[in-house]
């Protein structure tokens, strides 16, 4: 049906309502009800999911209409040798007017007369020929954004942005992938291997992305019928070439040179320790040392243990068979059942849940964390979102609600035992160093790291799991043991003191340099901002 459109006219075009013809009197078009459920509650067979107004105005090029669906888009249709061509011109909420809408209608309309071709389909293979990097990068990232399976979390986001800064520093977003030439990757490979691992994720990464935006314009060809016209991925020469390390490699790696492990048993270990627990009692530091120590005592990542509540606290939990303790990272400090105490965390890095035991004295480290978890809700309020986690978060603006960032206070520490550097991941590597000092295991080393080849973490017999909280409590011992103040100070009352030399005592924190800090505005004035 034809009609002059305007955009009063469009905007009041609906699917509620569709046309069924013209006004004999005034040639204005007639609509009638186009439900989407029928008088039994069933959907309506005759539900009309779009229709088409084509565009009277004298100014409008033939063909030039207006199709309304789940949106509403502008279209340009040409019958040329034979063959009905119909682009989309456009989002109409993308022209402010429907004129700048004609005109670009006129423009596909003669590129259609002159190739014979769907300009879309024209514009689609142009934009494969001409995909830069950062194009290929970009669409790669809003896929594992929103992509049904596995979405990217926001660490995994985070590594992807780090590995799309290194080819934006080199100047490769803006070129075009197709000339990317095989040596020069190679070239550039070999110049980052002082740093392996992220350097194999910047490449693998760009490998990804552009293997993902290939398949897809293979698609696109196919439904087409024409040849794709990106086809070769420069970035597999690396595979092809056997660049990247094999995970044996790795894993050798890690035990026998033991890299980036500042903190070593034998040397800089207690000295951290006694560092971290003399700096827990000053500046409101205890959340952020008890999170960097159970990081060190359970060999975690920071991602797992950051958000960890506690078990009674979770609203989901039953008596019997709780939904909150199958779904939520938590810990136990109470002699379960099954487990005894416990920290669990749910769906680690790998995608598997991953159980651990608790051991004595990370045990009382926790009891007196519960302690002065409950006395800041005190302060805060006891409706704080942050109660329920083993770690709140200091600022009650916080989004997530719980503790998550060290960085600052773990510079601090580094600062105050000379180490050149010192990361989040560093605790982790230091309680592998630990294990290797100890000689546990590879089998009950690779259950603590939670390493992807194993097929399930979180189901033990009972012999299993005794066998794992015995080790741990070894590796506890052996951590601690290296600070004497801390050892004594969180051992059961039970066992013997160790000798201890006189308790570390921090440096006063630097002062600030540079302009005053500003001074907070009231609370009341906040609010009404």
């Amino acid at each position: 049906m034809k009609t002059d459109l305007d955009l009063k006219f469009i905007k009041g075009l609906t699917l509620e309502q569709i046309p069924k013809g013209y006004d004999s009197t005034t040639g204005k078009l007639i609509f009638k009800a186009n439900p989407k459920l029928g008088a039994d509650g069933h959907p309506n067979p005759d539900f009309v999911p779009s229709y088409i107004l084509w565009d009277s105005n004298r100014s409008a090029p033939p063909g030039f209409g207006i199709r309304v669906a789940g949106k509403k888009t502008y279209i340009i249709r040409r019958k040329v040798h034979g063959k009905s061509i119909m682009p989309t011109v456009g989002n109409v909420a993308d022209f402010l007017r429907i004129e700048t809408a004609r005109n670009k209608a006129a423009e596909l309309a003669l590129t259609m007369v002159e190739t014979g071709k769907n300009p879309n389909e024209l514009a689609r293979k142009l934009s494969a020929e001409e995909l830069t990097l950062g194009d290929a990068l970009a669409q790669y990232r809003r896929h594992l954004v929103e992509r049904q399976q596995k979405p990217a979390t926001k660490e995994t986001l985070r590594v992807y942005d780090r590995a799309v800064k290194k080819f934006v520093g080199w100047k490769w977003t803006t070129r075009k992938v197709r000339e990317l030439g095989t040596t020069e990757i190679m070239d550039k490979f070999a110049e980052g291997k002082a740093f392996p691992t992220a350097n194999e994720q910047a490449f693998r990464w760009a490998t990804a992305a552009v293997r993902w935006c290939i398949g897809f314009e293979t698609l696109a060809a196919s439904a087409e019928r024409r040849e794709p016209t990106l086809v070769a991925n420069p970035f597999m020469v690396l595979i092809l070439n056997k660049q990247y390390r094999t995970g044996e490699q790795i894993e050798r790696e890690r035990e026998e040179r033991s890299k980036r492990n500042p903190l070593r048993p034998t040397t800089t270990l207690g000295s951290f320790l006694e560092a971290a627990w003399s700096k827990k009692d000053s500046n409101d530091n205890a959340t952020g040392v008890h999170y960097l120590m159970l990081m060190l005592l359970w060999g975690c990542r920071k991602a797992e243990h950051a958000k960890t509540m506690w078990l009674e606290l979770l609203k989901e939990h039953s008596a019997e068979e709780g939904v909150g303790r199958r779904v939520t990272s938590h810990v136990c400090i109470k002699d379960d059942q099954d487990w005894g105490p416990y920290v669990f965390f749910y769906k680690t890095k790998n995608g598997l849940n991953h159980r651990l035991p608790i051991t004595p004295m990370a045990l009382e480290l926790l009891k007196r964390r519960q302690l002065l978890a409950a006395e800041e809700a005190v302060r805060r309020g006891f409706e704080g979102k942050s109660r329920k986690f083993v770690f709140p978060a200091r600022s009650k603006l916080s989004k997530s609600g719980h503790y998550s960032d060290a960085t600052d206070l773990l510079d601090e520490l580094r600062q105050e035992v000379n180490l050149e550097k010192l990361t989040n991941h560093d605790l982790r590597r230091s309680f592998g160093a630990v294990m290797a000092s100890l000689d546990v295991p590879g089998t009950i080393r690779r259950r603590f790291f939670n390493h992807g080849k194993m097929s399930v973490t979180d189901t033990y017999t009972q012999a299993e799991w005794q066998l794992l909280r015995e080790w741990m409590e070894k590796i506890e011992q052996a951590i601690l043991v290296r600070a004497p103040n801390v050892y004594n100070s969180l051992k059961p009352a039970a066992w013997p003191p160790i000798p201890a030399p006189e308790p570390h005592v921090c440096k006063p924190a630097a002062a600030r340099t540079g302009r005053p800090k500003k001074v907070s505005a009231p609370i009341e004035d906040e609010m009404t901002i």
